[in-house]
């Protein structure tokens, strides 16, 4: 080989142990190996999870292979688009070991060591999933793959109580318990009462005796109008509910909220929650956090209903980060703030009040076109139950 070819030789061996070094330690960054990580779990377990709607021996099995499917479909879809931003390559199928796992499962179809050996294999691979949530690798991410870690630990908690020791699922719709301390309930009830005072004794004034001096037809008049003030001077329900209906899990996907902004409420922190194997929403522990439905959509998604729900008043803190809900008009303009930075805007459109019993079930299930809710409580306060009686809704609309 003459001098020359040599020196070309060579110079091509540099550049190319540079560029396989280069990828190598691309490949190695935080965010692509935890993005890899649990894309792969999440492609094991929706396989098992689709698995068990044609091999599931009970229809517990199949409920919640079809809960999970749905769930970490969307999971996959938040990676995959995250992916796609940072230009990281995802992996297209489970690791060997886990396809060997799905293997020994598919052999056990119909066979009545089925459903046991289906549970087993969900109950591990989401034991790993928590473990990876858990590790150092999201700390030391970006922000957005840290989000998305947080996003999908309630979730993948959620699942694992629906496997464990055995199969179980809830399947009422989720109770959202936003108030626990009844202050803003006991400040309405005396607020009622100072209003009933104020309205009999204006009609006091202005009814009994055949005598009544000017002054005192202003009083009466003055004590009647605030007194219907104080009963009526909150806002009711008003504006169009946004139409409810179905959407993919992949339209639900984007980085999961982390700051939420409207009127009385100052950048509050927002943590992804789920529900107990109670079925209620398992709310953020500090009064002042909202709690995001990490089963829903996230902000900035093509369809489906994003749920932040928060206290209106805890038995600790006294009054809490939604206590002034109630006085949030339509036509109010609110802000979310993803894990990436990026913010997301709504404006309110309609208000509704409902018994906490017939909370609507589409407000967990989805929408055609993407919405937004906030939710609290309101109404009477049982200090024996520590409840109230009904739940306050807010809707909005992306603005554009």
């Amino acid at each position: 080989m003459s001098p020359r070819r040599s020196a070309i030789a060579l110079l091509l061996l540099v550049v190319a142990c540079l560029v396989g070094t280069a990828q190598s330690a691309y490949a190695a960054t935080p965010d692509a190996t935890y993005l890899n990580t649990a894309h792969k779990l999440n492609l094991t377990i929706i396989q098992a999870a689709h698995a068990a709607n044609a091999d599931g021996q009970s229809s517990c099995v199949r409920s919640v292979g079809t809960v999970m499917e749905r769930d970490h479909r969307r999971l996959a879809a938040q990676e995959s688009e995250l992916a796609g931003r940072f230009g990281i390559k995802l992996a297209t199928l489970p690791s060997p070991a886990q396809r060997e796992e799905l293997d020994a499962l598919g052999a056990k179809a119909d066979s009545p060591t089925y459903d046991a050996a289906w549970l087993a294999l969900q109950r591990k691979l989401h034991q790993e999933y928590l473990a990876l949530i858990g590790g150092d690798l999201p700390k030391s991410a970006s922000p957005a793959v840290e989000s998305l870690a947080d996003g999908a630990k309630p979730v993948v908690q959620m699942h694992l109580e629906m496997v464990t020791p055995s199969c179980h699922i809830v399947t009422s719709k989720p109770v959202v318990p936003t108030g626990n301390g009844g202050q803003v309930g006991d400040a309405q009830k005396a607020r009622s009462r100072a209003a009933l005072i104020l309205l009999a004794i204006g009609a006091f004034l202005l009814l009994v005796g055949k005598q009544k001096s000017m002054r005192r037809r202003v009083i009466g008049v003055a004590l009647v109008a605030a007194g219907l003030l104080m009963v009526f001077g909150s806002p009711g329900n008003s504006g169009k509910v946004p139409q409810a209906g179905t959407s993919d899990a992949e339209r639900e996907a984007a980085v999961p909220p982390v700051r939420l902004k409207l009127q009385g409420v100052q950048n509050a922190p927002v943590q992804a929650v789920a529900t107990g194997s109670d079925g209620q929403l398992q709310m953020p522990a500090s009064p002042d956090a909202v709690g995001w439905w990490a089963a829903g959509a996230a902000p900035g998604s093509d369809g489906g209903t994003v749920l932040l729900a928060g206290h209106v008043d805890t038995a600790r803190s006294g009054r809490a980060v939604f206590a002034g809900l109630s006085e949030v008009p339509v036509g109010a303009k609110v802000s979310v703030t993803g894990g990436d930075g990026h913010v997301h805007r709504y404006k309110i459109v309609a208000r509704r009040t409902y018994l906490q019993s017939a909370l609507p079930r589409d407000l967990f299930q989805g929408a055609g076109k993407p919405r937004l809710v906030l939710v609290t409580c309101t109404g009477s306060y049982d200090h024996k139950t520590n409840r109230y009686t009904h739940n306050l809704v807010l809707y909005g609309v992306p603005v554009v």
